[in-house]
This record gives structure tokens, C-alpha cells and sequence, in this order.
């Protein structure tokens, strides 16, 4: 009876370790693929959930993959610090493991990401000599975070109305073209910059 329950004990040690083992290559192989089809300059954090992993692969289906890259090139600008989940995501066992199909699915993808106010300052007209400050509103365009003057303030002289203005003098600092085919959904001002919000369906990426 005790070996029996030695060897049970060593088969479940056996068994948890291919599991975490299978993981950690997942894992690597979806990074170096991510890395490859972005031309990501380091090669993202990528965790699955859920245990046991080898119950997912055997069906195909994995309920979480949370990504994190510190850096990723998008339209011109660097988003920073972008994490993403991806939900309801579809492979096959040789997709996971680098081979077969290119294609890799998820049903829905959901991340955030920090932009820099360097973003905003190098879309701003040049040529001004005056001490300028302004009050200004962000929103989420087609294209990208739309910048809107609503009042301006030269110093010395009262504060002036921008609103019949404010097409004219809107700017957009462009992420149209984000990774993961994640569309621009929310902006918010942080003391570190712009922290956007973005998100997709039917997500799909593949190895170049």
C-alpha cells in the first residue's frame, strides 16, 4: 500500500512538472511569435492561465493569455508598459508549439498602455515666442487620441475662448495601427503621460 502511495505521489510530481514544463515552451513560442509578426524590439512577458495547461491544449481552447511588452512601436509613437489580455484564445497544439498553421486566434483582447507627452508636444505648431498655456480636451478618434484646444492663455492677457475654433486647431497624435489589431477606446491624463485604453475581437496573429 505505501509503494502504491509512493507512486502515485511521484506520478502527480510527474505529471505537474510536464505540465509547467509545456507551459513555460507555450509560452516562449507565443512571445517569439508575437515578436516576430510586431518587430517588437524585445520579446514580450506572455503568461496562461489556468491549470491544469495540458487539459487546455488538449482541447484547443485557452481561457486567458496575458501579454506585456515595455516597449512597442505604434504609428510614429512608443506606446510604453503595455499589457494586454486576451480571452477565449484558439490553437492548435502545433501552433502553440511553433508549427502548423500560422494563425492563432482569441475571441476578445482588452489592454492598456502608456504615451508619452512628447507624443502631443511634436504634433504642436512651431514658431511660438510667447509664454503660452492652455486648457485642452482628449478624446478617441478613428485615427487616433484627438487633441482639442478649449481655452488659451497668454501671459498677461485674459484667457480666450477656443470653441469657435477648436477644428481648426485640433491636432491627432496617430494610433490608428496598434498590436494585436486593438482599437483606440479611452485616454486619460496620469502625472507620466496619456494612459490609453484599447481593445478588439476576434483577434488574430501570426509568424512572419
Amino acid at each position: 500500500m505505501r509503494k502504491l502511495l509512493i507512486g502515485l505521489v511521484a506520478l502527480a510530481v510527474l505529471l505537474v512538472a510536464a505540465d509547467r514544463i509545456s507551459v513555460a515552451i507555450a509560452e516562449n513560442q507565443i512571445s517569439d511569435r508575437l515578436t516576430s509578426a510586431y518587430g517588437l524590439p524585445d520579446k514580450p512577458g506572455v503568461t496562461i492561465t489556468g491549470f491544469p495547461f495540458l487539459t487546455q491544449v488538449a482541447a484547443g481552447d485557452y481561457h486567458q493569455i496575458d501579454l506585456s511588452a515595455s516597449q512597442v512601436p505604434a504609428d510614429g509613437a512608443t506606446l510604453r508598459d503595455l499589457s494586454v489580455r486576451l480571452t477565449g484564445v484558439h490553437a492548435t497544439v502545433s501552433q502553440v508549439l511553433g508549427g502548423g498553421s500560422s494563425m492563432v486566434t482569441a475571441d476578445r483582447a482588452a489592454g492598456s498602455a502608456m504615451v508619452g507627452f512628447g507624443a502631443v508636444g511634436q504634433r504642436l505648431p512651431g514658431g511660438f515666442r510667447l509664454p503660452v498655456s492652455a486648457t485642452v480636451a482628449l478624446g478617441v478618434s478613428g485615427t487616433g487620441i484627438s487633441v482639442t484646444p478649449v481655452r488659451v492663455r497668454v501671459l498677461g492677457l485674459p484667457g480666450l475662448s477656443m470653441s469657435a475654433y477648436s477644428s481648426q486647431l485640433r491636432i491627432v497624435v496617430p494610433l490608428s495601427t496598434l498590436p494585436l489589431h486593438l482599437h483606440l477606446t479611452s485616454v486619460h491624463v496620469t502625472q507620466d503621460g496619456l494612459r490609453i485604453g484599447a481593445a478588439a475581437r476576434d483577434v488574430q496573429f501570426a509568424r512572419t
